[in-house]
């Protein structure tokens, strides 16, 4: 195991992009506020936060450390608009090294089933896993007192959330009404009803309703979000959860951190864009292009206890240029992040290597003997009790799906090639040296192949198509 860093001291200071990256880079810790920045009223409240002195990590820190990642890059098609349709997204972000999007619906033709169809296929097509979809706020304008457009929003969430299932999304994101809509005390009761209906119908889908920060909107603002925290605390529903947007938080006025605070352990989506304090009309820039600390952020985020890829929404360019400037920035960071507990000083427990029981099932595997390897990886499975568990559960059931496929079990192969991919796929695109993102995507063309012949023309499947686990040196 391997000891982490102790967090530097907390100290309370006004947000501004600005002074963080000041201090950041000359390395500063000034523990001085004004009297007048410590009012706590309504406009102040927002900007004061709980912040750590994070510095990026020194060159050389790092090495020979493999930690377990739990954040990786994904990117919304929004990031794409508008010089690329949103069902050729999936193929570009593909072709930029991508693998998990979410998908933001542009238009009333794109909620229309057969165009998420369209959608899912070119992401099945692509290697693309699409997390979450993104609704399109003037379409839901739920709170509405002419009642005609309130039921028609509604209907229009329901259509959001069928398309979502057709393209797989566990997530659905909603900005939520105005603020107009909620400044009263009927119109914010009127919210938390909507929301929970809303809510009730993507959880029969499997799918959790997950509001994000906005200005404009309902939970723009820390006050706004810790009171709607509160209520989802009294009903105890654990399908509703948040989309943190620190763009949107810093755009605001509010502070990011305070924010991202405020949503506790409901954080179920990140979005990240850029920003240039100076000049309010550069916004929704690529991550790194403006003033936001990013250091600061990844690692605040990775303690929130959010696993998963961080969304770019800042514009990116089909050549994928933008997108190499914003690996240059957000993926050092990722990899420096460590897991902490809750006192802010901890010990890593994920393994930094695979271990043997682990390599002796990939050898398995590799010889194509599905069955041995399941036996000998179950034992190391058992034994870890870090999320790196998953990765072994879902190397598992795809070797006993493939063991299914060759011998003419149908149900049982697409039941755990599917089920084991999409754990795999948690940890793309490697994960202690395997090529994680290549298992994926060549199981989900195994999938595709399966699903084609059919259960009649199973004995028909190509054994040679069946991927090899690759570890790199």
């Amino acid at each position: 195991m391997t000891r982490t860093p102790d967090q530097p001291d907390a100290r309370v200071i006004p947000f501004g992009p600005h002074l963080q990256r000041r201090r950041a880079e000359h390395h500063i810790a000034d523990d001085r506020v004004q009297r007048s920045d410590l009012l706590l009223n309504d406009a102040s409240v927002d900007r004061l936060v709980r912040i750590d002195a994070a510095m990026p990590p020194i060159e050389g820190e790092f090495e020979g450390i493999d930690h377990l990642h739990t954040l990786t890059l994904g990117v919304s098609s929004g990031a794409f608009f508008p010089h690329t349709v949103t069902e050729d997204t999936p193929a570009l972000a593909a072709a930029l090294g991508f693998t998990e999007m979410e998908i933001m619906l542009q238009t009333i033709g794109e909620y229309d089933p057969s165009f998420a169809q369209l959608v899912a296929a070119n992401a099945r097509n692509a290697g693309i896993t699409i997390r979450s979809v993104h609704t399109m706020e003037q379409l839901h304008q739920v709170l509405s007192p002419y009642e005609r457009r309130a039921e028609e929003g509604r209907e229009m969430m329901y259509r959001a959330i069928e398309c979502a299932s057709i393209m797989g999304a566990s997530i659905l994101v909603w900005h939520g009404p105005s603020r107009r809509d909620v400044s009263t005390r009927e119109g914010w009761d009127r919210f938390i009803e909507e929301t929970q209906e809303i809510a009730t119908q993507c959880k029969s889908q499997g799918i959790t309703l997950a509001l994000e920060n906005v200005g404009r909107c309902a939970l723009g603002h820390v006050r706004d979000v810790t009171a709607f925290a509160r209520r989802l605390a009294e009903f105890e529903d654990d399908s509703i959860g948040f989309v943190f947007d620190p763009f949107q938080a810093a755009e605001a006025g509010a502070n990011p951190f305070m924010m991202l605070a405020a949503m506790g352990n409901r954080v179920v989506n990140v979005h990240v864009s850029d920003w240039v304090e100076a000049d309010k009309t550069q916004r929704h820039l690529p991550p790194g292009d403006g003033d936001l600390p990013w250091p600061a952020i990844t690692r605040a985020i990775a303690g929130s206890g959010f696993e998963g890829p961080l969304m770019i929404e800042g514009g990116l360019d089909a050549d994928g240029e933008v997108a190499a400037r914003v690996r240059t920035t957000m993926e050092p960071l990722i990899r420096a992040v460590f897991s902490f507990s809750p006192t802010g000083k901890g010990v890593v427990a994920a393994p930094t290597k695979l271990p043997p029981g682990v390599l002796e099932g990939i050898r398995l595997f590799n010889q194509r003997r599905f069955y041995e390897q399941h036996e000998v990886i179950e034992a190391e499975w058992h034994a870890e009790r870090t999320t790196i568990r998953t990765l072994y559960q879902g190397i598992i059931q795809i070797g006993v799906g493939f063991h299914h496929a060759l011998n003419g079990n149908f149900k049982g192969a697409i039941a755990l090639l599917t089920d084991g991919t999409d754990k795999v796929a948690h940890f793309v695109p490697t994960a202690l040296g395997i090529d994680t993102a290549r298992l994926v995507r060549e199981t989900r063309n195994c999938i595709t192949q399966l699903n084609v012949l059919g259960e009649r023309n199973i004995a028909a499947f190509e054994p040679e198509l069946i991927p090899f686990i690759h570890i790199n040196s």
